[in-house]
């Protein structure tokens, strides 16, 4: 099952390439600070024994480069959503 993800054009620019391992996301803000969303996602995942499950770059003008996972793609998503930083989910 896929998950389809929206969020709003206006305030996020978000990229994401697949690969045979994992998934690399680029997440870019066009208008307020998304910084404390993105280090609760990061803190959330730390609580876990897993060290790879997702790694976190943090680049200059609001821009994060962060790799997560196949195993911990849903999750991810869900953290986003959760974040406010995706609108809706769906599952196809």
């Amino acid at each position: 099952m896929k998950v389809i993800y929206t969020y709003d054009e206006k305030l996020l620019e978000l990229n994401e390439t697949t690969n045979d391992i994992d998934t690399e996301f680029t997440i870019t803000s066009l208008g307020p600070d998304i910084k404390k969303q993105i280090y609760k996602i990061r803190e959330i995942f730390n609580e876990n024994d897993v060290l790879t499950d997702i790694l976190v770059y943090a680049h200059a003008n609001q821009r994060y480069q962060i790799i997560v996972r196949k195993d911990f793609y849903n999750d991810f998503i869900i953290e986003l959503f959760r974040q406010r930083l995706v609108k809706e989910l769906k599952w196809v």
